[in-house]
């Protein structure tokens, strides 16, 4: 059965229009219209009843897209809907909003369309008056606004926020006789509220009639002793005024009331600000600064302008000296910490400088990998491999997709010779690396398995990887150093050994680490002389830490194939008393004799 165009589909529409309407209205909105319900006008002029249900379809579609966000097609669809029925209160009142929301519209349009809604609406529907107000209080006709909301004052649902709406409007203009003429008419209406009273204060306190101001400051003091803003507020305009003996003298009687008063804490640095006494503001910014139940935002704040002011060897120092203590603090926000971080960069700090700022973002922040990758390269750089590798775990936990953890963490589980754990670390990682599209990230992570690989004697798999890492990036220095040490460690493919070893010496030649491997791999191939002169050179350029160890051992086993006893014995000696405890290396010493590994 079929029910197009009978009385049904009419009242089937015009229901559903009006529940839609009714929940997109804004709460006012919709006791505007149940008011005036009853006593709706009737258009200025009637149309058909086809052109109604043209004028509903049209209107309801637009607030179904009003609803999806679809601003574009809200407009066309009330324009279309006005053609057919131009004085529709609620579709005008609808395109002016949608013209507020884009540049389609002029705000003269938008006003025009604004009356218009007012006109045609019922005269109780107080919501599209106030909009009005609102939206020429938007566009800077004040003088426009303030007969709307002066008319809305009678209305009981609507009173206070039509005065405070005066108010601002007033204070806007800096019209301050007007603003209290209108605080009394809202005292008259609806009784002094302690609102009322704040709000004339800071009035006469911007009229400079400061005795009046601190009258009123006075009296809200004693009816609100817990409020501890009043007192405060009362020794500001004194300041203000210029009676600085009773400003410290309230502001001190505040204290004695409450001592942990945050708004005595910023008078004190709005007082000494005022008197220019420095070094007493300094305390006083620090003491509120350091004070964690003061706003973040207000901390941050405080200590911008410090750091945009002291620019003296001492002031420096103070700033210093306040963020370590703040680190030291409990923090729920990041930004203190971050400001220390821009505060450090901005002066060229250390390196070092930043790990007390990365920790308390960490902290605040666990997933903050920026954070965890600083401190992990602090880590590295003191070779502090244990907690490298814990933080990488961690960073795992929280980022399981960020491959440089699988990385570093696999790697620095290799330096501490917990071997398979860094096998496993870096087969967790594997899909990690087939989804990125980093290749030079990518060469890294293939490189650094490789090396995992060789060590648990995995040659062949170590080897492709190696290939595939420098497929990612042909010039990756340690890949090539890596691949061709193990090569000739092997014994195998030495020309392909030999030839990226050179090819590390042109990027690199002065890295002992590189120079070793290019000598190994000449006495692999029996010219020790050659390899005598380049450990030799390598040896100038160690700094005798544990890790040269293996580059004395390697001499030795050079020097010992020149039959040079002596000098073979003192480089594996050296090689020893650097941390080389090897039970091979004992031999070599013991029977001052070369045995391969």
């Amino acid at each position: 059965m079929s029910f197009q165009s009978s009385s049904f589909v009419r009242t089937f529409i015009r229901v559903l229009l009006l529940s839609i309407t009714f929940c997109c209205m804004e709460p006012d909105a919709l006791a505007d219209v149940r008011k005036s319900k009853a006593t709706r006008k009737q258009p200025a002029k009637a149309i058909s009843q086809e052109n109604e249900e043209k004028y509903n379809a049209y209107y309801l579609e637009s607030v179904v897209e009003r609803e999806k966000g679809n601003f574009t097609a809200q407009y066309q669809l009330l324009k279309r809907a006005l053609e057919i029925k131009p004085t529709a209160s609620e579709a005008l009142f609808d395109l002016a909003r949608v013209g507020q929301q884009g540049e389609v519209m002029s705000d003269e349009e938008i006003e025009r369309l604004y009356n218009l809604a007012v006109k045609y609406s019922p005269e109780e529907n107080t919501y599209y008056l106030e909009t009005l107000g609102q939206f020429e209080m938007t566009i800077g006709q004040f003088d426009k606004a303030i007969p709307i909301f002066k008319k809305l004052t009678g209305n009981e649902l609507k009173r206070a926020k039509a005065f405070q709406m005066l108010l601002r409007i007033f204070d806007q203009k800096q019209d301050y006789e007007s603003l209290l003429a209108t605080l009394d008419d809202w005292q008259k209406a609806e009784g002094e509220t302690e609102e009322m009273q704040n709000i004339r204060m800071k009035t006469y306190n911007q009229m400079k009639r400061y005795d009046d101001a601190i009258e009123i400051a006075g009296k809200l003091a004693l009816e609100n002793p817990d409020n501890d803003y009043y007192p405060i507020a009362q020794a500001e305009i004194q300041l203000q005024k210029g009676d600085t003996t009773a400003a410290w003298k309230t502001y001190e009687q505040s204290l004695q009331q409450n001592p942990s008063s945050l708004s005595a804490q910023m008078f004190k640095v709005y007082y000494f600000q005022t008197l220019k006494k420095e070094p007493q503001l300094l305390d006083a910014c620090e003491e509120l600064i350091l004070n964690n139940e003061q706003s973040t935002e207000l901390r941050v704040s405080m200590l911008q302008s410090l750091i945009s002011t002291q620019k003296s060897t001492n002031g420096e120092q103070r700033i210093r000296r306040i963020f370590q203590e703040l680190m030291k603090q409990p923090l729920a926000s990041k930004q203190l910490p971050e400001l220390y971080g821009q505060y450090l960069a901005a002066n060229n700090a250390p390196d070092s400088a930043f790990i007390p700022c990365m920790n308390k973002i960490l902290e605040i922040e666990p997933a903050n990998d920026r954070a965890r990758l600083m401190l992990i390269q602090d880590n590295l750089n003191n070779r502090a491999y244990a907690e490298a590798a814990e933080k990488c775990m961690e960073g795992i936990r929280y980022n399981p997709n960020k491959l440089l953890f699988y990385q570093i963490g696999g790697g620095t589980l290799y330096q501490l010779k917990r071997y398979d754990e860094s096998l496993e670390m870096f087969r967790q990682g594997l899909p990690c690396a087939r989804a990125t599209k980093d290749k030079e990230m990518l060469s890294n992570f293939y490189s650094s398995y490789a090396d995992a690989l060789h060590h648990a004697g995995k040659k062949e798999e170590a080897y492709a990887l190696y290939d595939s890492a420098m497929v990612y990036n042909p010039t990756n220095v340690v890949t090539l150093n890596n691949y061709a040490y193990f090569l000739s460690l092997d014994g195998e493919r030495l020309d392909k050994a030999r030839q990226m070893s050179e090819q590390v010496l042109k990027y690199e030649p002065d890295n002992p680490t590189y120079i070793d491997t290019y000598a190994w791999i000449l006495f692999v191939t029996h010219d020790y002389e050659q390899a005598r002169a380049y450990i030799e050179r390598a040896l100038e350029l160690v700094s005798n830490d544990p890790e040269d160890a293996s580059l004395y051992e390697h001499a030795g086993d050079i020097y010992i194939q020149l039959g040079r006893k002596k000098e073979a014995r003192q480089a594996w000696m050296k090689a020893r008393d650097l941390g080389n405890t090897s039970p091979l290396l004992q031999k070599k010493i013991k029977k001052n004799k070369y045995f391969p590994q």
